[in-house]
């Protein structure tokens, strides 16, 4: 089969690769779409976001990884007869399987196990490549295959993954009815969160972002104010439209010093900031901007379960994905695709997907 394969940094080369056997657990999924999520981008820079993100470990890629964890598909072959009822069926995909042994998934946490196999990250996998969705096939966990039984494109069922991802992210920051709600970074996840944040209740939602492509994006879907922090203050802003209240949760998807400085700042007391992404830069942070209870905090993955109401968010329409989807390129177009995601304000993009 045809995959996308990480050679190093900044290399990624189309390979013709054995098709994979499905073992006895799994199914073997035809790829119909694979998202190319901003974890993605940062492996391809050489990083690896999973580590740094969930262990707090900055290390560097193992070679040779198939990109890709945003997939759906059609099953096409299975490793037991007992699954074959699911041959033809339409998938999305849990893209990663915990050991179900230790302490974080004893307690249900499963998504903080560090011990995970994860299907496009990590150097966890005892074989070379290691699997990923930027591929023609890929083998799936049986029970990691969702069954999608309504009309729904292959490119938006991409994006179920990154869609419980703001569904945890919404469960972290404690999103009750009422409350008013910031997002720092509208991109892919930033649009999907506040519209999963307008799901379980939030009354008002702002959506920031330095550029003005995802915040006309944003308005069209429901944002009630949209601000370019690079023209305008967004605290001041916020602030301003709020009493000088503030929100009672941010949910931040730069992870930059700057913005979490700003989250905090905009903060309620009692108030919730969750980062989906983090960095190593040192953040010069005044206790007394957590006073009155405030809260930082992180958000990783989701959980298997997250996936699930993710997959009912799409299906009633509570969350629309297709105005955020805006380069669809073939497999065989994959360092495009990247050269695209890479610069996305040049070529007007926001989520690129890759179809095999």
């Amino acid at each position: 089969m045809l995959a996308a394969v990480l050679r190093r940094p900044f290399k990624i080369e189309l390979m013709d690769i054995p098709k994979p056997e499905p073992k006895p657990d799994e199914v073997l999924i035809k790829v119909d779409a694979c998202g190319i999520c901003g974890s993605d981008i940062h492996y391809f820079q050489g990083r690896n976001p999973w580590a740094l993100h969930t262990l707090g470990v900055d290390k560097a890629n193992p070679p040779d990884m198939i990109l890709g964890h945003e997939i759906s598909g059609i099953i096409m072959d299975v490793g037991d007869k007992q699954f074959k009822h699911r041959v033809g069926e339409k998938v999305g995909v849990i893209a990663y399987k915990a050991c179900g042994k230790c302490k974080f998934c004893n307690e249900g946490r499963h998504n903080i196990c560090a011990d995970i196999l994860h299907i496009g990250h990590d150097e966890a996998w005892d074989f070379s490549p290691s699997p990923g969705g930027m591929a023609e096939y890929c083998a799936v966990w049986e029970d990691k295959a969702v069954t999608l039984d309504y009309p729904v494109s292959p490119e938006e069922a991409s994006q179920l993954d990154g869609l419980a991802v703001a569904v945890h992210a919404s469960y972290r920051a404690g999103i009750k009815p009422g409350y008013r709600i910031a997002i720092m970074g509208s991109g892919p996840i930033g649009l999907m969160a506040f519209q999963t944040a307008k799901t379980f209740g939030a009354h008002e939602a702002f959506c920031i972002d330095v550029w003005d492509t995802p915040l006309n994006i944003a308005e069209n879907l429901g944002a009630d104010y949209t601000v370019n922090s690079s023209k305008v203050d967004p605290v001041n802003y916020v602030l301003s439209k709020t009493g000088g209240f503030g929100v009672e949760a941010v949910i931040n998807t730069v992870g930059s010093p700057e913005t979490i400085l700003q989250g905090l700042r905009m903060l309620v007391r009692g108030g919730v900031q969750v980062l989906l992404a983090i960095s190593t830069e040192a953040v010069q942070l005044d206790p007394r901007l957590l006073a009155g209870e405030r809260v930082l905090t992180v958000s990783s993955n989701n959980l298997y379960p997250e996936y699930y109401l993710a997959v009912n968010l799409l299906k009633t329409g509570k969350v629309k994905i297709k105005p955020i989807i805006t380069h669809v390129l073939r497999l065989t177009e994959v360092e495009e695709a990247f050269h695209i995601a890479l610069n996305k304000e040049k070529y007007g993009a926001l989520k690129v997907v890759v179809k095999p």
